[in-house]
């Protein structure tokens, strides 16, 4: 993992995921922190200089002896399209962004961040706000009942608890749990699981919950999970794509960081 993408606009939440990007990328060798401002149209000269020296202004506060480097990027236009573009243009590994999460009382709420996530068909770590430190020793991934369509992703998941000797628990929240841990889904899904996650793969839980979401943040606080990862099916090219209603109530009001595998 040696390029990490980070949308920066100097808000509280874009410097949150900063300081988290900093740190998780200390656990990738050589990796470099590349942020992105992104403006809806062609920025004025005056603004563009003083954006440049707010930059380096950060720059010096950030960088360090053994800090990663961090490098920094403009571009205009649509936000998605902007950060797919960079995406490629500098091969970009992951990335990492900040969310105020979900306004209470919104009925139906969407933040830039949830907006993107279901947008892009790329791997994403959301930060929130609400989350101040850095820790990594349990992750949670939390799976549908269905075989899962994209195993290549679990790559990424690995490579993340590699680097930081974090242990994999894997939870199945299910509405009808009858016959959970026994399908032929589970059996194969088992053996993925064994295979892509070596040695860092700790076990397969199945809860009973009507409220899917609800299942996976009991999971989270009884067992102080430290990051949530989830395996979308909204760009899936095999079946049927779903409309992502779990992954945006997941990016919007997860109290803990979530990578998206897509």
């Amino acid at each position: 993992m040696k390029n990490l993408l980070i949308p920066f606009d100097f808000s509280d939440v874009s410097m949150n995921a900063l300081e988290y990007a900093m740190r998780f990328a200390a656990r990738c060798e050589k990796a470099t922190l590349n942020l992105l401002y992104i403006s809806d149209s062609k920025m004025e000269k005056d603004k563009e200089k003083e954006l440049k020296s707010n930059f380096e202004e950060l720059l010096r506060k950030y960088q360090g002896a053994g800090e990663p480097p961090i490098s920094y990027h403009f571009r205009t236009g649509n936000f998605t399209d902007a950060i797919i573009d960079i995406h490629k243009s500098l091969d970009i590994d992951l990335v990492i962004m900040g969310t105020s999460g979900a306004e209470e009382g919104v009925e139906s709420p969407v933040t830039r961040t949830s907006r993107f996530v279901l947008e892009a068909d790329l791997p994403v770590l959301v930060v929130p706000v609400s989350n101040k430190y850095f820790k990594l020793d349990k992750i949670l991934l939390a799976l549908g009942e269905d075989v899962m369509h994209d195993t290549s992703t679990l790559n990424l998941l690995l490579d993340v608890s590699s680097r930081s000797k974090a242990e994999v628990d894997v939870l199945t929240v299910s509405r009808n749990p009858e016959s959970a841990g026994y399908s032929e889904a589970d059996e194969k899904n088992e053996n993925t699981l064994q295979y892509y996650l070596e040695m860092f793969y700790s076990h397969h839980s199945f809860a009973e919950n009507e409220d899917i979401l609800e299942g996976i943040d009991d999971y989270i606080k009884k067992h102080d999970v430290d990051l949530l990862a989830i395996m979308p099916k909204t760009h899936a090219t095999t079946g049927s794509p779903s409309k992502g209603k779990l992954t945006r109530e997941v990016t919007l009001k997860s109290e803990i960081p979530v990578l998206v595998l897509d």
